[in-house]
């Protein structure tokens, strides 16, 4: 009885303190803290004329408070991206930040290669950038794969 208790103790906490929609669009409580800002980051996935589209995967963006951090892949925030998701939300504090975008091609054979993704089924490409958050302002980046 008291070992289904903890269980059930456990898991109520694990619920309420993750909340997997904070960092999608269209969850229903966008609210804007008073010195922060709100990032709205459209995570757009190129047209391969040679690689089918559901063989293209979302599969990080990550935000970093330097250049230097970024390199070295010390992300303050990351967040859980999906293939079936194109915008994603984050609130931070003003300031000026970081941003990686990476996807990656799941094709067998050559075919990933051929479409141009550095070597081959399974390479990455990445998208990064700076950006700047106003307080009570939204900024919008749209993630660009070349």
């Amino acid at each position: 009885m008291m070992k289904n208790l903890w269980i059930i103790i456990i898991t109520a906490l694990l619920l309420i303190s993750c909340n997997p929609e904070d960092d999608i669009i269209g969850s229903s409580h966008t609210i804007i803290p008073p010195d922060h800002g709100l990032v709205v980051v459209e995570f757009l996935i190129p047209e391969y004329k040679k690689i089918p589209e559901q063989n293209i995967h979302r599969v990080f963006l990550g935000f970093a408070y330097t250049v230097d951090s970024l390199y070295r892949g010390e992300f303050f925030r990351k967040v859980n991206v999906s293939d079936y998701q194109k915008f994603y939300k984050a609130t931070l504090p003003s300031g000026e930040y970081y941003y990686e975008a990476v996807i990656t091609c799941s094709c067998g054979g050559d075919t990933c290669l051929n479409g141009g993704f550095p070597g081959g089924k399974f390479g990455m490409k990445y998208d990064f950038l700076d950006f700047t958050v106003q307080n009570q302002k939204i900024t919008n980046i749209k993630v660009n794969f070349r």
